[in-house]
């Protein structure tokens, strides 16, 4: 008996291997089937991508077009979309815009003012007056103009005057100005002003619907005001409405490098805004909507603070001053050399072991500062002989002087101390 049971255990053991070997083989095969698989799909779509990328060198082989891309303007609002060609320049004569009209503030007393029943009615009266502006720039495959970026603005005149942002329109090659019923019609840049932002275009034509020019010396927190402007874009979102109050009626704000003195509001205003009519309940316009890159501060640990329900316009009265500057003499002369300073106080310099005085933080390139050979981390310590200790100082002396005038620059850089002469140049002719 003991033999007969040891060949069915031994019997019984071989079967089971035989079926364990028979599984692994199957399993293997399985295996290879699907990494076989995997691997034809993979050399599949190696050789429809190898097709793909010689079928695109030979086409730019071809063509021979550079894949330059089309970089945005800073402080200007990208149009979402291309293709669209200018319309042709116009053809006026640069010679009739001599002996311009000054603009003239149309405001009425307090007690004779018309206020207007509820904001429909202001809208209703004040959207005719409201424009698109379209910025062209040459396409650097084709040559063509094609739009490029976009803003607001508002009429001014029945005979065509229309103010908007400088920065709009600033290094544009042709600007149209976009009307509430839809025509185009080419405008000239009559000049502008980069320190306040300002700018006057002039369209052929006469009859247009001009805004009332309101008092923005006279406003008072808490008044209601509505914004009117293309944000976005000056054709999805033409002549969107936001509505909200004056939070204050002179905040000293450093837009780009540039302080200037503005009207604020809770009216949303985003990009596209730019140039844009802030509008009071008599349907006046108080002021023009800057849609820059603004923040409410920065943190603790220097992140910056979004800027919620926080906006800008600069007052109507400032504009309109600047815009009859323009007016009549074609733009404004602004003293400058190009440079963005920050001040470094006692402490501050003590702790970093340098002197105290004026850090300049960016350089204009082509600029008077730049062409001298001033460099970013030099410290201006003197302007001819006058110390300076803090931006105002710089920015002041600068200011007195004229264009064409020569300033010595007592400069700390890297252990020691440089003179540097810098003419003196127009800020309106290097800030494009």
């Amino acid at each position: 008996m003991e033999p007969e049971q040891y060949r069915t255990k031994q019997d019984r053991g071989v079967s089971a291997l035989i079926w364990c070997l028979a599984i692994l083989l199957c399993v293997a095969f399985i295996a290879c089937m699907v990494v076989g698989a995997g691997f034809f799909r993979i050399m599949r779509a190696q050789s429809a991508l190898n097709e793909s990328r010689e079928a695109a060198s030979s086409q730019r082989n071809a063509t021979a077009v550079p894949a330059t891309p089309d970089m945005p303007t800073p402080g200007i609002d990208p149009a979402p979309f291309g293709g669209i060609e200018a319309t042709p320049m116009p053809t006026m004569d640069p010679s009739a815009l001599e002996n311009l009209p000054k603009m003239e503030l149309n405001v009425q007393e307090s007690n004779e003012m018309q206020v207007f029943a509820s904001i429909p009615d202001v809208v209703e009266a004040a959207s005719d007056s409201v424009v698109g502006i379209i910025h062209y720039q040459p396409n650097l495959r084709t040559g063509k103009l094609e739009e490029y970026a976009s803003g607001s603005g508002f009429i001014v005149s029945e005979n065509g005057y229309v103010l908007t942002n400088a920065h709009v329109v600033s290094g544009a090659a042709a600007v149209d100005v976009l009307f509430s019923d839809g025509e185009k019609k080419p405008a000239l840049v009559v000049g502008a002003d980069v320190t306040t932002d300002i700018a006057v275009l002039k369209v052929e034509g006469e009859d247009y619907p001009a805004l009332p020019i309101g008092d923005s010396g006279a406003l008072r927190v808490g008044e209601y005001v509505i914004a009117i402007g293309n944000p976005l874009s000056a054709y999805e979102l033409y002549g969107t409405v936001t509505f909200g109050i004056i939070s204050a009626t002179a905040r000293e704000i450093n837009i780009d490098g540039f302080v200037n003195t503005y009207l604020q509001t809770d009216a949303a205003i985003n990009f596209g805004n730019s140039g844009g009519p802030l509008i009071n309940m008599a349907g006046q316009v108080i002021g023009m909507n800057s849609a820059k890159s603004v923040t409410a501060g920065y943190d603790s640990q220097g992140n910056a603070i979004s800027a919620e329900g926080i906006g800008f316009a600069l007052p109507i009265q400032n504009v309109i001053e600047i815009a009859n500057v323009i007016l009549q003499e074609g733009g404004m002369v602004r003293p400058g050399i190009g440079v963005q300073i920050r001040t470094v106080d006692e402490e501050t310099a003590a702790a970093n072991g340098v002197p105290a005085g004026c850090r300049i933080e960016e350089l204009t390139k082509g600029a008077p500062a730049d062409q001298a050979g001033l460099k970013v981390g030099d410290i201006i310590t003197k302007a001819d002989d006058v110390t300076v200790a803090a931006n105002d100082d710089v920015v002041d002396y600068i200011r007195s002087l004229k264009v064409g005038d020569t300033v010595d620059f007592t400069v700390y850089r890297d252990g020691e101390y440089l003179t540097i002469t810098v003419t003196i140049g127009d800020m309106n002719r290097f800030s494009d």
